[in-house]
This record gives structure tokens, sequence and C-alpha cells, in this order.
């Protein structure tokens, strides 16, 4: 989950934004997770306008998001960005995530496929894909 700290809202640009909406110069994470950056294109009467959305995990947030599809919102492309444990390297990456594995007795056991077949599950100890149920696929327009 991302947090906030008063010292970072941005006063004028919040209220730019309008009712509900609120803009921030900076954002924490509460744990070393992964999340996703997500580019999406918003569709209006007046035309389109392209934003970004971070959404943290679990990956049923960034589901929950995508079937927003059909109000208007196109995605242009879903980054996973994976802490050092959960990529097997020394720092954070951020690479394009290309499928999602779930597990139906582990709500937070997840394997995220990205751009170049790297696999990275979020279960604890030794995985099998058998034991994942096929999520979902994402495709880019880049």
């Amino acid at each position: 989950m991302f947090i906030t700290d008063a010292s970072a809202h941005h006063p004028f640009m919040s209220r730019l934004l309008g009712n509900g909406k609120d803009a921030w110069r900076a954002v924490g994470l509460t744990t070393p997770s992964e999340w996703f950056h997500v580019s999406y294109a918003l569709s209006t009467p007046k035309g389109s306008l392209t934003e970004t959305v971070l959404i943290a995990n679990p990956a049923g947030e960034l589901i929950a998001f995508l079937d927003r599809e059909s109000e208007g919102v196109s995605v242009l492309g879903i980054q996973l960005v994976t802490p050092p444990f959960l990529n097997g390297s020394g720092h954070w990456k951020m690479e394009a995530l290309i499928r999602v594995w779930n597990k139906s007795s582990d709500p937070l056991a997840h394997v995220y496929e990205v751009e170049g077949g790297q696999r990275y599950c979020t279960a604890y100890g030794a995985w099998d894909i058998s034991e994942y149920e096929f999520w979902k696929e994402f495709t880019s327009v880049s």
C-alpha cells in the first residue's frame, strides 16, 4: 500500500484537480512488495486524456482497475515493479507485465510473467506453476 505525508502534499495542483483528488510530490510504500505502474487513456466527450496510476498489490486491485476498461478506460501498458527479494537481483525492477496466475487456496499468492519470459512468484518457498490458475494476459499498444 502507498502512504502519503502531509509535507509532500501539493495544494495548488490539488485545487486544479478538483474534488476528490489530491496531488502529492512523493508517496511511500508500507511494505517492500510488488506494485503496478499502469498507463491508460481515458475517453471523455472532450477527447482522450493519457494518465498513469500506481496500484499497490495484491493483483486483485489491478484486475479490478482493468475491469473499468468498458467505462472509457483503455490500458496502454502495465509495468510490474518488484523488490529485490522477489526478482532475485540487488535492486528494484520495473518490467512490462505479460501474464498473471493466481492460487485459489492462497489469495496473496501470484505468479507474474514479464516481458522476456521471467516469472516471479509471491508465495514463500518452492512453487510449481501447475498449482496456479491462469488469470489474465496483457497486451501493450507500444
